[in-house]
Order: structure tokens, then C-alpha cells, then sequence
């Protein structure tokens, strides 16, 4: 029944698409300022220490914004291990202009934090952290809800087009508010742990909370287990530094500390919505760095990651709204995984199974987006040296106009 629904739900996007994405919006830079409300109480609860706290967020809006319509919003949250981090970071900031001047609104969110880095040596603190951090988000999103609902609207959400985002601290929270549900199989430990801050789950359930989350923005974060992901289809974007040295990209201990809980990384959660269909476009940052888009303490922005997150983020909620469409021209597009060996790989790249795009485009584009090779696809091996490619990570892609297919593929070339 909720795959149908998602279905109907997609497809009415997509034809409402057509009109709300005229003029660039939501993929350009069509405003040249913002607004920013700063301050605003979304929620009060105990923090770790067992003192009230107001959690706080700042909204984002594009200035003279003249349309009368609904706006998508997007939360974003930051970075810092649960126990530092902040919505004034020079990069959450820079997130919420972004987004804004291409029509959306940005609440750029904090969340409740540990009294010190202590925390990150205990498992049942860090668990404790986690689904503070999980409660917090849940409740922000109903804050929008409520708001649409009893007070005018105020910032005129289309509270159907809601995307979660968040950087490492920040994605552990908004992954875990959609895909972790009671039916999960939770360690007896883990469940005896988030009941004593009062559970995770409460009135924003699986069937009640994650069908109304119209996409997740997963940057270097994790889930507990990658079986969270089986009962929840909503799509998802990841991107991880390879080597990321805090949160693994494939299973393991954050920041390889012997007493934390292992978790599965983006790498891994791929795979898994692979095999569940559910739609993941995953970008590779091949560097030994941690959400490579800010510095992980001082939130300052990083280039060139902070434009090719960015890139990357914009194509994922243009796809999600039905933009690209309208941008491009191209009637909906069947997209599959390309079958290629071996990988990583030092210079011939092999196909499998793909007889039909013979004759059709093939296309290899580096991690910022960027077109390194076109040309027709004759189904032979292609020398990465004699084409020029360099040790990194590239996407290939080929397409068969004819049919409306697209077969891409992740290499990696040594």
C-alpha cells in the first residue's frame, strides 16, 4: 500500500513540477538576497545534564519572493559529535543562502548537545545522544506542521515537500528519524537506553513520520544497521569521503573507538537501497576528510567540496520536485546500475550486459559534475589512460535516447 502511495505521490509531483520549476527556480540562483529569522524556539526538553533547554533554529527565505504558492523546505543540521556545533557555523549559514536564493526555505537547526567530549567514549551516552538528537528532529518537523496548521503558515511550507539533511552528527540524526522504526531489531541494550530519555519512536512512528519526509540528505553520516532501511523507501542522497578517518564509509566503530557501537556508512547503505530500489544517488569524495563541505569544528566552508555539495544536493531535490524535467527536456528516464570490471581498476575498463547501447552515448564525468569524456559507446573496452583519466573517482553513464535508459555506474581508477 505505501508503494503505491509513494507512486501517486511521485507522479503528482512531477506533473506539479512543470509549474513550479519555471524560471530555474529551486535549481538556480534566482534571488539575490535572503532573509534570515534567527532564534526561533522550535521545541523545549531536558538536555543530557537533566536541565530545560530551548532548542533553537534559524529560517532562511528568499527576499521579494512574489510567488503566492507552497515552498519546499529544507532542514538542515549540523555537524560536531554530539557535543559541539552550532547553527551560526560560517557553513550552515552559507547552506541556508544557498538554498534560499534558489527558492526554497532553509531552517538551518541545532539540536541538543553533550556536556563534553566524554560522551564519545560510552556507548549508552552516545546511544542517549543519538536519540536526542533523533527526538529533536521529529519535532522540528512537526513544529512546521503545526505551524502550517494552526498559525497561518507563516513561512508557507508545503509541508509535502519536507527534504532532512544533515552532516555527520547532523545525518546520524535525520537517517535515523525516518529509517529506524519499533519494528527494527533493536539490541535489548540500545532499546533499555533511549526509553530512559523517554524512546525515539512516541506519536512520529514509522507509518506516521517517514512517509512525510520527501527526501534525506545523508553527508557523511551512518545508520545503527543497514536493515533500518527495509521498512521505509523514502529516497536518499549520500556523500562520503572515502577515507573518512570519524564516521566509516563502509561498517565500523566511529571514530575507531573500541567501546563504540558499530554502524554501517554511506558506502554500505548504498548497497542496501540498491538492492531495495530505493532511489540513492551516492558521490564519492576521494580524501581522507570529514564532511569536507565545512572543517569539522570551526564550520568554516571548504572549496571546492562546499560548491560540489551543493551541486549535488540542488540535482537531488530538482529530481525529487520534478525540476529536471523541465530543465532538461528528457521524458522520465529509467535509470539502472552499469555492470563494469574490474573496479577499482588501473586501465581497461570492461562491460557487462550492455548490447543495447551500442552505437548510443557514453559519458564519464568526475565527482564535481564535470564532463571528462563523450562519445559513442561501441561496447569494446575503453583505455582510462588513452582517454586521459587520472587516479580518482568518476561516474560513467550510458544512454539509450531510443528507449528512455540509462545505465550508470561508480569506477574507481588507481
Amino acid at each position: 500500500m505505501k508503494r503505491r502511495f509513494l507512486f501517486f505521490f511521485f507522479c503528482f509531483n512531477i506533473i506539479n513540477g512543470f509549474a513550479q520549476c519555471e524560471n530555474g527556480r529551486y535549481i538556480d540562483k534566482i534571488f539575490s538576497q535572503t532573509i534570515r529569522t534567527k532564534n526561533i524556539v522550535y521545541s523545549r526538553a531536558k538536555n543530557s545534564s537533566g536541565a530545560m533547554q530551548n532548542i533553537l533554529m534559524d529560517v532562511f527565505e528568499p527576499k521579494d519572493d512574489t510567488t503566492s504558492g507552497l515552498r519546499p523546505l529544507i532542514i538542515f543540521e549540523h555537524g560536531g559529535a554530539y557535543w559541539t556545533g552550532t547553527k551560526d557555523y560560517e557553513s550552515q549559514i552559507a547552506m541556508g543562502e544557498e538554498f534560499a536564493k534558489r527558492g526554497f526555505v532553509v531552517s538551518s537547526a541545532t539540536y541538543r548537545l553533550e556536556a563534553s567530549p566524554l560522551s564519545l567514549l560510552f556507548q549508552d551516552l552516545m546511544l542517549k545522544a543519538v536519540g536526542r538528537g533523533v527526538q529533536d528532529t521529529k519535532n522540528l518537523v512537526r513544529y512546521f506542521f503545526n505551524s502550517a496548521r494552526d498559525s497561518a503558515n507563516p513561512f508557507r511550507i508545503d509541508t509535502t515537500k519536507i527534504f532532512l539533511c544533515g552532516g555527520s552528527a547532523g545525518a546520524f540524526n535525520v537517517m535515523h528519524a525516518v529509517y529506524l522504526d519499533s519494528t527494527d531489531n533493536l539490541d535489548p541494550n540500545w532499546n533499555s537506553w533511549l526509553n530512559q530519555i523517554g524512546g525515539v519512536f512516541g506519536d512520529y512512528d514509522f507509518i506516521d513520520f517517514g512517509e512525510k519526509i520527501f527526501g534525506v540528505v545523508n553527508i557523511n553520516g551512518a545508520l545503527g544497521d543497514k536493515s533500518y532501511l527495509d521498512n521505509e523507501h523514502t529516497a536518499f542522497l549520500s556523500v562520503h569521503n572515502i577515507w573518512d578517518p570519524e564516521i566509516p564509509f563502509n561498517r565500523g566503530r566511529p571514530y575507531n573507538i573500541p567501546t563504540l557501537m558499530y554502524v554501517d556508512g554511506s558506502n554500505i547503505l548504498h548497497s542496501k537501497a540498491q538492492e531495495l530500489n530505493i532511489y540513492n544517488p551516492f558521490y564519492v569524495i576521494p580524501d581522507a576528510g570529514h564532511t569536507s563541505y565545512s572543517s569539522d569544528f570551526f564550520g568554516t566552508v571548504v572549496q571546492p567540496f562546499f560548491d560540489s555539495t551543493v551541486w549535488y544536493m540542488k540535482n537531488f531535490f530538482a529530481y525529487q520536485l520534478g525540476c529536471n524535467n523541465v530543465v532538461s527536456g528528457i521524458k522520465t528516464t529509467t535509470k539502472q546500475t552499469l555492470q563494469t570490471f574490474p573496479n577499482p581498476l588501473l586501465d581497461d575498463l570492461y562491460f557487462k550486459n550492455v548490447q543495447q547501447f551500442i552505437g548510443q552515448n557514453i559519458t564519464i564525468t568526475n565527482i564535481t559534475g564535470e564532463e571528462v569524456y563523450n562519445a559513442i559507446f561501441t561496447g569494446k573496452p575503453i583505455s582510462t589512460k588513452s582517454i586521459g583519466l587520472h587516479s580518482g573517482i568518476y561516474i560513467v553513464q550510458l544512454s539509450d535516447k531510443r528507449t528512455n535508459t540509462i545505465h550508470s555506474g561508480k569506477i574507481i581508477v588507481e
